[in-house]
């Protein structure tokens, strides 16, 4: 015979279930609603990223209302088990989503690694090197790239992955330095490199680095153990962005910004990437349209270009990667996140529509209720994807250089 639980026992886990639904309610809503400062925007990253832990609080306070409904008094027992139910749900909708995304792409998920925790430290430090020291209208600028090579020497010359990182000027190089350490491991030499960030009205001055970047790579990268002639440039976010313009735009249209030769890498990998600024671009996610940090990015955006859409229109263009497709680019990976607060999915859709549309060798992987910068979290499902595509995408196109 089945007893109902006594009034304290009843009390308590009524109180634990109104609390795993009054978080579980908070954090839907945090993913879901538009955040009103980047503080909450990360919280929602952190919240998405590690929504298992969140399914199981919301299982926990499911089971425990559930119980409660065999006493005489159901209302609230009943509403906590429907709310906590949802959020469960809801919570699940991430991973299954990804589940089904890896049976697509040939991934095989580790439950396990869920748990690996964020890809901000990393066991072992790069080369740290000065690779153009230049000087403009701000001052003087030292660039410095970080090389992360291998924990045993290579007996031949490895391809080398030249990573262009997003976020602001003031943020170090390498801000994941566990993807370094998992390609170097993975058998190349990654060099991670720095670029003056957008100075207003020259947005193609840090297009100019990362070429003087690639140049230098092409020079001095045989010292390190890599092969010139097997590069592929890769970049996240603001980086995707200078990453595709340095590997699109004409070479007659940005010179390098200091005295090297102009490289054109063996392939190209773009996370998370704006590819469209011209007034045919999709419209901005309904999230940033109804953030305060909307009106931040537009207003962000008509500094590094000087002026607005309506303004500028050429130079909106010129930094429109889409705008730059030709027949002859190198083979390109997109990596695109679902649930992005900075960009619609359909941004990178049309651009991979465009690249087939001229015979560009392409592959654009879509990774469903995942945000910007979902590679934060190392053991995640979609960074796990992420590996196995990169993987398989270098693998192939840096097996033997440029043809």
């Amino acid at each position: 015979m089945i007893h109902s639980p006594s009034n304290t026992t009843r009390k308590l886990a009524l109180t634990l279930a109104g609390v795993t639904a009054t978080t579980g309610t908070a954090a839907v809503a945090l993913v879901l609603l538009p955040p009103f400062s980047w503080t909450v925007w990360q919280y929602a990253l952190l919240t998405l990223e590690f929504s298992l832990f969140l399914a199981l609080a919301a299982a926990f306070g499911t089971a425990l209302a559930l119980a409660c409904t065999r006493s005489e008094h159901r209302r609230v027992p009943i509403a906590l088990t429907t709310i906590n139910a949802t959020v469960l749900i809801a919570a699940l909708v991430p991973s299954t989503t990804l589940w089904s995304t890896a049976r697509d792409t040939g991934t095989e998920l580790s439950p396990t690694e869920y748990t690996a925790g964020l890809a901000t430290n990393t066991d072992r430090d790069p080369t740290t090197l000065v690779y153009t020291t230049l000087q403009d209208q701000d001052g003087t600028h030292d660039l410095e790239l970080d090389i992360w090579e291998t924990t045993t020497p290579p007996e031949e010359p490895l391809p080398v992955v030249v990573n262009v990182h997003g976020g602001a000027e003031d943020l170090p190089q390498s801000l994941l330095p566990r993807w370094d350490t998992w390609l170097a491991d993975e058998g190349h030499i990654v060099v991670e490199v720095d670029y003056r960030y957008f100075p207003d009205g020259r947005w193609s001055v840090p297009v100019a680095d990362v070429r003087c970047a690639l140049g230098w790579v092409r020079d001095n990268i045989a010292d390190h153990g890599g092969d010139p002639d097997r590069i592929a440039l890769t970049g996240q976010s603001a980086g995707g962005l200078l990453t595709l313009l340095a590997a699109y735009t004409p070479k007659e249209d940005i010179a390098p910004s200091c005295e090297v030769p102009h490289v054109e890498p063996s392939a190209v990998i773009a996370w998370y990437s704006v590819t469209d600024g011209t007034a045919d671009a999709p419209e901005a996610p309904w999230r940033q349209r109804h953030s305060p940090i909307g009106q931040e990015l537009l207003e962000s955006s008509e500094d590094m270009v000087g002026g607005t859409l309506d303004q500028r229109p050429e130079e909106y263009a010129a930094m429109s990667p889409i705008e730059h497709v030709r027949p002859d680019l190198p083979p390109t990976l997109l990596l695109m996140s679902g649930h992005d607060l900075f960009l619609d999915v359909e941004d990178n859709r049309r651009f991979a529509a465009r690249l087939g549309e001229h015979g560009v060798e392409h592959q654009l992987v879509e990774l469903p209720w995942t945000e910007h910068m979902f590679d934060l979290n190392w053991g995640g499902f979609a960074s796990q994807i992420a590996r196995h595509q990169i993987g398989s995408f270098l693998d192939e196109h840096l097996a033997h250089g440029n043809t």
